[in-house]
């Protein structure tokens, strides 16, 4: 029966690829026949999100929105067929093996996308959200029933969209998933060029080194649930990889114009970042500006100009005005638990709430279920720092390559030895940044994923492309070798084995598990399930919350769909997550 699971899994995420594939094709202006195939699926993930989110704000996700995504694909690869034959085949023309590595690495983590939930945080609010979604348009002041409705997150219309028909309930298995195999195989190019020492460029090397922490995430991170943190890095991390070619080309005016409507494919990816997560906006803002600088820098015709200008900006826009909108009716908050930009709605959340919410967000990275009084100043330090260093592959491993790759480079340039041109060190503005940014805001290894690793391909590469230049090529094999055996030694860190003891008793693709819930009454008469024990809500009917609001009341007649509003405090959010906690 897992086999069975495995392969309805991989079935449908080669629909959705090329769904993807044919609603990015769409946007054969922008993308060209000098972009690749990823490229287009890519634009097809960033448009489809855009158009759930606008769905969102009228309409629940139903599985009229998956139907028409499935026909714009279809509708999409009718039209293009020719554009995506001809492209496959000039830009392409993968080789038998690097098809079969890529159809096993995919089969693998389709099968363990088989496995039971035991996401945290797909339990505390996630399940909950996708219902919401489910059922109803975006609800106004649902940051009211608890704050992390408020986490404004589009991977949760995506899990919607994706939970319907045959897979209805069973979405949480599909997304992260999917996104981490599509990753696997953006980079597999790159990794297999350098393995078989074939000329390999400095872009080849970047994604050889962000293969250390997407293939351990399709080893051992979960991937079934409702996580954010995952999606929203993959998509800067493959952002990324685009701005980097693009730097490393522009040197050579010959091929600048080639790589601009690859530009435009990063500013979307970044723009989705965003929306995805909230914690990506100042790496994210960085970079689409750094990717935007270059579209504005093409050699190309005026009109051809505007035409990339136009089209970076409005899928930009279509993404982040809708999940600016629906972060405003959520909570009253654009960019929540942030209090900035507020709206005077009478569904706002309370401003001490929200501050509870951002402080319970900073403290947790700094020490997880701490109280926020004990995080303050910098007495947290110490306890972070014991833990963070012992993290292998969000800590260690690309702390090493960072410093190694820079002592490296410079080395060779002191000597003298080095004077190849690096345009693609401008990206370390944005990591670097978002670094300083994550360890101020929240600290947590999981939120600055990212940044991180993007500091790492930068500085590695250029280490790695210092040491091999010119008479020195007989480095490049322990370059591989080194790579290869930091792989290895974040796969076999501690727990190695969790992922994989409940996959051998799993007979069919588990549903979320239930909670105990029981039900309590507002001042207004309104009825609130709350979890017997715990924190944890999962899949339990509407409304539920493990932080009870007497306060809470429906803001029109006994509808949900009107949203709720509140007057509570953030001295009761703080009772009552003390008591559940425990």
């Amino acid at each position: 029966m897992l086999i069975v699971s495995t392969l309805a899994i991989f079935s449908t995420w080669v629909v959705m690829a090329i769904a993807l594939l044919g609603i990015g094709s769409i946007f054969r202006g922008l993308l060209s026949r000098e972009c690749f195939i990823a490229d287009a699926f890519w634009m097809g993930l960033c448009v489809s999100v855009g158009v759930l989110e606008i769905w969102n704000l009228f309409l629940p996700i139903t599985s009229a929105a998956t139907v028409l995504l499935l026909c714009a694909g279809l509708l999409g690869l009718l039209v293009n067929r020719l554009f995506l034959l001809d492209n496959l085949r000039t830009r392409s023309r993968p080789s038998g093996w690097l098809m079969l590595s890529g159809v096993s690495i995919v089969l693998f983590i389709a099968f363990r996308a088989t496995g039971p939930c035991d996401h945290v945080d797909t339990g505390l609010y996630g399940a909950s959200a996708v219902r919401w979604i489910l059922t109803y348009p975006a609800v106004p002041g649902l940051a009211n029933l608890q704050g992390r409705l408020g986490f404004n997150s589009s991977v949760f219309l995506c899990i919607a969209a994706l939970g319907q028909g045959v897979w209805k309930d069973l979405g949480h298995h599909l997304f992260t998933g999917f996104v981490m195999a599509a990753m696997c195989v953006t980079i597999l190019p790159a990794c297999a060029r350098v393995i078989a020492r074939s000329p390999a460029s400095p872009t080849d090397w970047f994604h050889s080194i962000l293969a250390i922490p997407v293939f351990f995430w399709a080893a051992r991170s979960r991937i079934v649930g409702t996580q954010t943190d995952e999606p929203a890095t993959i998509a800067c991390l493959v952002a990324a990889g685009i701005v980097f070619d693009a730097l490393r080309r522009r040197k050579d005016d010959g091929e600048r114009n080639s790589e601009t409507p690859r530009m435009a494919v990063a500013t979307s990816l970044f723009a989705l970042a965003v929306a995805f997560k909230l914690s990506t906006i100042v790496f994210a803002l960085l970079a689409w500006c750094l990717a935007f600088r270059g579209i504005c820098a093409m050699s190309r015709s005026m009109p051809k100009r505007w035409m990339y200008i136009a089209g970076a900006l409005t899928i930009s826009l279509a993404i982040l005005l809708p999940w600016y909108t629906r972060g405003i009716i959520l909570s009253g908050y654009p960019l929540f638990p942030a209090t900035s930009l507020s709206f005077p709605f009478d569904w706002k959340t309370p401003p001490d709430v929200a501050n509870w919410y951002a402080a319970g967000v900073r403290s947790w990275g700094r020490i997880p279920d701490a109280p926020p009084a004990e995080t303050r100043g910098l007495a947290w330090l110490g306890v972070w720092s014991s833990s963070a260093i012992r993290n292998r592959v969000s800590f260690q491993v690309p702390l090493a390559i960072s410093l190694g790759g820079l002592a490296v480079a410079l080395g060779f340039r002191i000597r003298g030895n080095f004077r190849e041109a690096c345009p693609w060190l401008w990206l370390l503005l944005p990591s670097l940044a978002g670094v300083v940014f994550w360890f101020v805001a929240s600290p947590d290894m999981r939120f600055g994923q990212f940044a991180i690793w993007t500091t790492a391909g930068t500085l590695g590469s250029w280490g790695i492309v210092a040491a091999t230049s010119e008479h020195r090529s007989g480095h490049t094999g322990a370059a591989m070798a080194m790579l290869l055996g930091l792989l290895v030694w974040c796969l076999i860190s501690f727990g190695w084995k969790e992922p994989y003891r409940a996959l051998g008793s799993m007979k069919e693709l588990p549903a979320l598990p239930k909670a105990d819930v029981t039900v309590r009454e507002t001042i207004s008469g309104l009825g609130v399930y709350v979890p017997a024990q715990g924190n944890l809500c999962w899949d339990a009917p509407l409304p539920c919350t493990p932080y009870f609001d007497e306060t809470l009341r429906l803001r029109k007649g006994p509808s949900m769909r009107w949203g709720f509003a509140s007057e509570q405090r953030a001295d009761n959010l703080q009772r009552y997550w003390s008591s559940t906690t425990r």
